[in-house]
């Protein structure tokens, strides 16, 4: 009597079906890992701009005005720095709006001339990162710009600095009510 022993056969099938799940497994688990890493990426970069949409802010040092001897002010100087732990701020992707009472101006940088619809920058001191054209950590610049109109004494006033990147600083100060002398400082 023959005695047929289906086991082994019963058992070269199992491995086969078994290293073709290991396969399988193998394709699942580069699948995953790929989609894991880009992921990561995404995400990186994704903190990497919030951190600097958020960390990015100037600070208003000083407002002063100047031609107000005849009781209105006609040309504003701000002293501008970059708040600690800022990523440099470019003078050409800001906006300055100044709004008045009844009247509102929107600057932007322009490297010749200043006028009601573009402010220039003055270096005082230089950081060590200096970039001309940007606001960098150590750097303490002076904003020239002309309101929309002339100031009148007892008048609110709000500037806004709006870089591209960063949060927006404003700074908001009332006029003195009577202007004398040629230069006033109106913040702080």
């Amino acid at each position: 009597m023959k005695v047929w022993n289906k086991r082994a056969e019963m058992g070269v099938g199992v491995l086969i079906v078994f290293i073709a799940m290991l396969l399988v497994a193998a394709i699942a688990a580069g699948v995953l890992i790929t989609t894991v890493t880009s992921l990561q990426q995404k995400a990186l970069t994704t903190g990497q701009e919030t951190k600097a949409e958020i960390s990015t802010h100037a600070s208003f040092v000083e407002v002063a005005g100047s031609d107000a001897q005849d009781g209105d002010v006609e040309n504003l100087t701000i002293l501008l720095r970059l708040s600690a732990g800022s990523d440099p701020i470019s003078f050409d992707e800001t906006l300055m709006t100044i709004s008045l009472n009844d009247d509102t101006g929107n600057l932007r940088y322009e490297t010749g001339g200043f006028d009601t619809n573009n402010f220039t920058v003055t270096y005082h001191v230089n950081g060590t990162e200096h970039r001309t054209g940007f606001l960098v950590r150590g750097d303490l610049v002076q904003l020239n710009l002309q309101p929309p109109r002339d100031l009148v004494s007892d008048e609110s006033v709000r500037i806004t600095f709006i870089p591209k990147i960063g949060t927006q600083s404003v700074v908001e100060f009332r006029t003195p009510s009577v202007m004398s002398r040629q230069n006033v400082i109106l913040f702080p």
